[in-house]
């Protein structure tokens, strides 16, 4: 008797083997992905309390050279190894390749065959489907080797757990090489084939209550083929899961589990209540909602660090993805309802360095409202670095559903909603709303930028490009205006970044920042940026003030602002990575006079 963490070999026949883990009550069994094995499934199945747990290690497994394709199709082998089975299971799990061959197996089995009869639910984790009417294609091929690759080198990475980070990289891409190298040319052909046949399988035969697994950035089944797929499955519950990838039943398996349990207990009351458009309540629920990301490489303009400006691209995209996990994306807000989603006021403190290609776990939770200020949000920014998880942003956002000009919206705004809407974003209540008089025969630069105030002022079209909805500026405007404003203001005082860089080694790094919009601003329309520079603080950092003003007649309103904390790293010599002191000279310069 073979005995493996308390788990034991059952049955075997060629390459496939039963194996049964602790526990007592209906069998469950599970089905491994390609590259796979046995192993994988411990974890879920085994906390699933009153089963008696089966995992399956099939052909298909880690190493195989798929010689056994000449013997039968996936689903074949799926019905040996399940013969082999000392009890009929009552219910199936599957995973990616395992997954499809679960399918293909309940949507051929024989009229007379009452196996699926026997079954009380069916769950699938990372399938992949392609619908009969979705073209193949030179490109689609191309793009499926691209998936495989990069699904191969993180399952290699899950099965090695947290040795991976411990890893010399050398080693691990050496590893990730051989990988690749061995499995692609045999796999690929077979994975491709079963995805080309996925649509043309009798789907609606699969009459089980199913449970379908899809993290959001996984290629084998992207959000339009997962519901294609659940609607080709009559009794098919969806889940997307934010922060879930295509190993999610082993990176998030006490989660999944959870679930599991819930689904099992009352299948087809799962199937009833399908996902098919999220239903929520309340917006601000407390509950987390997480987006992984990475910088964009057009941040990287010093070395590899990212610049302040694609920090707040990451926070955006993780409120973005939070009220989409809602069933309130921005795009059927806008069309259903007429409104447009707005970042109004942003505020960060970023207390490490990100750089290129790190990836970035966004976590975004919601807050608790005030009346008339939006649906406020904490934002934190993380990346993993030396086996630790390391914060590289904490902030406050806070978003309004603003109406949109000649907005198409057909439905009613949801009660879940209606708090947070406004018909623009000058009807938020804001105290730092101003406007301030041109006096006759002055110009603008006289009232926002007099001489001796050792203000900067700097005028700009607003171009369609930073608009949102053929309308206003959005957000992320402003915060491009804030980066090229303190770059106008440094090269006019004559302390341009690539002249401190040269001569001193000084790199400009921001720790704080903050955007509010006040007012709308609209394409086309003259914006008066001014920027000034407020405090130097212990001699190494200078806080500064941006304010957007747009001219309406003899008046100018205050459309946004915004501050920033400025100062400089060292990036060479003995004092390489220290924070530079700003001397007697250059604070003179920053706070008004000229270098």
């Amino acid at each position: 008797m073979t005995v493996v963490d308390g788990w034991t070999l059952v049955a075997t026949e060629g390459p496939v083997q039963v194996w049964r883990g602790p526990g007592s009550g209906p069998p469950i069994v599970a089905a491994h992905g390609m590259e796979d094995g046995w192993k994988s499934w411990r974890t879920v199945l085994g906390a699933l309390p009153g089963y008696t747990p089966y995992s399956l290690h099939l052909p298909w497994c880690g190493g195989t050279d798929y010689a056994w394709t000449a013997e039968g199709s996936p689903a074949d082998w799926l019905r040996r190894a399940l013969a082999l089975l000392p009890e009929r299971p009552r219910a199936l799990f599957g995973h990616s390749f395992g997954a499809n061959a679960i399918l293909a197996h309940l949507a051929d089995l024989p009229q007379q065959d009452d196996t699926a009869a026997e079954l009380d639910a069916v769950v699938l984790v990372a399938p992949f489907y392609r619908p009969a009417g979705f073209p193949l294609s030179d490109q689609l091929r191309t793009r499926s080797v691209a998936a495989l690759r990069r699904v191969l080198v993180e399952g290699l990475r899950v099965s090695l757990g947290p040795r991976a980070a411990r890893m010399d990289r050398e080693v691990l891409a050496l590893m990730e090489g051989k990988l690749l190298e061995r499995a692609v040319p045999s796999a690929f052909p077979v994975f491709y084939a079963a995805f080309e046949d996925s649509g043309h399988l009798d789907l609606s035969r699969v009459t089980v209550p199913t449970l379908i697994y899809v993290g959001p950035g996984d290629e084998g089944l992207t959000p339009m083929r997962a519901s294609a797929l659940a609607d080709a499955v009559p009794a098919a519950t969806l889940r997307s899961r934010p922060g879930y990838g295509h190993f999610c039943h082993i990176d998030r398996a006490e989660e999944m589990t959870a679930e599991v349990a819930d689904f099992l207990r009352d299948p087809r009351s799962a199937a009833d209540s399908s996902e098919g458009g999220t239903t929520v309540t309340e917006l601000l629920d407390g509950q987390p909602t997480s987006y992984v990301g990475s910088p964009r490489y057009e941040g990287a303009n010093i070395r590899t660090w990212i610049g302040f400006k694609h920090f707040m691209y990451l926070v955006e995209e993780g409120v973005l993805q939070y009220f989409r996990d809602r069933g309130v994306g921005a795009r059927d807000i806008y069309h259903r309802y007429g409104l447009g989603l707005e970042i109004v006021d942003s505020s960060v403190q970023l207390p490490v360095a990100l750089e290129a290609e790190e990836q970035v776990y966004a976590t975004v939770v919601s807050g608790k409202p005030k009346p008339g200020q939006g649906a406020p949000f904490n934002v934190s920014l993380t990346v993993e670095r030396e086996g630790e998880t390391v914060t590289v942003l904490k902030g406050k956002v806070q978003v309004a559903l603003v109406a949109v000009k000649d907005g198409s919206g057909s439905e009613p705004v949801p009660a879940i909603l209606e708090p947070y809407v406004v018909p623009d974003v000058a009807a938020l209540t804001n105290s730092a709303k101003a406007t301030l008089e041109i006096p006759a025969g002055s110009t603008v630069a006289d009232v926002l930028a007099p001489e001796g105030s050792g203000a900067y002022l700097w005028d700009w079209r607003a171009p369609y490009y930073y608009c949102h909805f053929s309308d206003r500026l959005q957000h992320s405007a402003y915060i491009r205006t804030m980066e090229e404003v303190v770059d106008r203001f440094l090269a006019d005082r004559g302390l341009a970044v690539g002249k401190l860089l040269d001569e001193r080694g000084w790199i400009p790094v921001v720790s704080r920042a903050r955007v509010q919009m006040l007012s709308d601003i609209y394409m086309e329309e003259t914006v008066h940026t001014v920027f000034k520079v407020e405090d130097i603080l212990k001699d190494t950092m200078y806080t500064a003030r941006m304010d957007c003003y747009v001219r309406r007649g003899d008046t100018l309103e205050r459309a946004a602002t915004g501050t920033i904390m400025h100062g400089y790293a060292i990036s060479r010599g003995e004092q390489a990575g220290t924070v530079a002191v700003l001397d007697e000279a250059t604070q003179a310069t920053l706070l008004g006079g000229a270098a």
